[in-house]
């Protein structure tokens, strides 16, 4: 018993409400180890001290230490384990949009709504709990640029082909950007190697503290870099982007004889994962992307999408829109509705209202006939 036990995935539940931790400890005991806390200051003690534990789900309004704080915690750890934890942040009817916006940019994997159902807990702590040991089995495997620390092409495409492969089974979100510091070659050979040389280890620190632990940031050129979010949707994966180049582009360089100002490009794809698809085929879009990006005059950004024709860009988002529709019932019918993007939600309903519409008169009609 105790060996069958210690292979289960390890989850913290944190809130202040024991009713809330009961109900979550009988909805996971039988799968996994459940281990609670009182608030965050204590979340944040047994994060430190239990090397087992694999994913946190933590309410954001609690005594001592709110969610906030012990999200600032655990992102902000040492320890690259503790720093790369999967953290579902549970709301409640009184936490807006704004304040989920704060959170997720801070660094949050997830959100949970109370009430929250078995399965709207199982899945996350499945998902989340493989997530986890699958970056864990990654960052023994695979290699890192010398020059940055940051992963290398090799290793990130390795990731990448895990990455979708995930995704496609468990119908979730995956998102690829490459990123260019645009005139680096002038920049090379106006001031140096030297020169040089620092701003490319600058940029990639910069990843380093602007991203979420659970994405990875590669070098797979001299001044050209690459991320994979994985769980992101394309509205998620801009936020992420515009927050890299926001602390970026900040950066200003001083030679001694004049100021260097950094600009980075980035061309984005935040593709349907499906069965069959190869990561290589992702790694092309995000790079003809980032060579639109490039090219432009002002915001140097763009979306694969972007670089289609207009007339392939309407049928792909009117086969894209089919697909979403299906897939929607499909995970409404199985009771995995939070699955469905957030920015896919209205389109949805404005497909579904005439239906709406229709069934509601056909009531009413039902009724008038009834009462005649």
């Amino acid at each position: 018993m105790g060996e069958q036990s210690s292979q289960k995935p390890e989850i913290l539940i944190i809130d202040d409400s024991k009713v809330i931790r009961a109900a979550a400890t009988k909805m996971l005991g039988d799968g996994y180890v459940v281990r609670e806390a009182v608030d965050g200051r204590d979340g944040w003690q047994q994060i430190q001290q239990n090397k087992a534990i694999s994913v946190v789900f933590s309410d954001m309004q609690m005594p001592v230490m709110n969610g906030m704080e012990l999200l600032a915690s655990i992102r902000g750890a040492e320890d690259e384990r503790i720093a790369g934890l999967p953290v579902i942040m549970i709301t409640g009817q009184g936490d807006t949009d704004e304040v989920k916006q704060q959170v997720f940019e801070a660094g949050a994997t997830d959100f949970i709504a109370k009430p929250f159902s078995s399965i709207d807990l199982l899945t996350r702590a499945k998902s989340y709990a493989q997530l986890n040991a699958k970056v864990v089995e990654l960052e023994k495997q695979t290699g890192h640029d010398k020059l940055t620390g940051l992963f290398n092409l090799k290793s990130y495409e390795e990731q990448g082909d895990k990455a979708l492969s995930f995704a496609a089974r468990h119908g979730v979100s995956i998102s690829a950007v490459y990123l260019e510091i645009d005139g680096f070659q002038n920049i090379f050979l106006s001031h140096g190697k030297s020169v040089a040389t620092q701003i490319i280890v600058a940029v990639a620190k910069r990843f380093e503290a602007v991203l979420r632990t659970e994405d990875v940031a590669a070098r797979i050129g001299v001044a050209k870099y690459a991320l994979l979010l994985p769980l992101t949707s394309h509205t998620h994966a801009k936020i992420v982007v515009d927050r890299v180049r926001a602390s970026i582009n900040k950066l200003v360089f001083d030679t001694g004889k004049e100021k260097i100002r950094i600009v980075l490009a980035a061309g984005m794809t935040s593709p349907e994962a499906k069965e069959g698809m190869q990561f290589a085929d992702i790694m092309e879009q995000a790079d003809a992307t980032l060579k639109r990006a490039l090219s432009k005059a002002g915001e140097k950004l763009a979306s694969y999408i972007e670089a289609q024709p207009k007339q392939v860009v309407a049928e792909e988002a009117g086969e894209h829109l089919d697909r979403e529709l299906q897939r929607a019932f499909k995970l409404i019918l199985e009771g995995d509705y939070f699955k469905i993007e957030r920015d896919h939600l209205k389109p949805l309903i404005e497909c579904l209202t005439p239906f709406i519409d229709y069934a509601n008169n056909q009531e009413e009609l039902t009724s008038n006939e009834i009462n005649e």
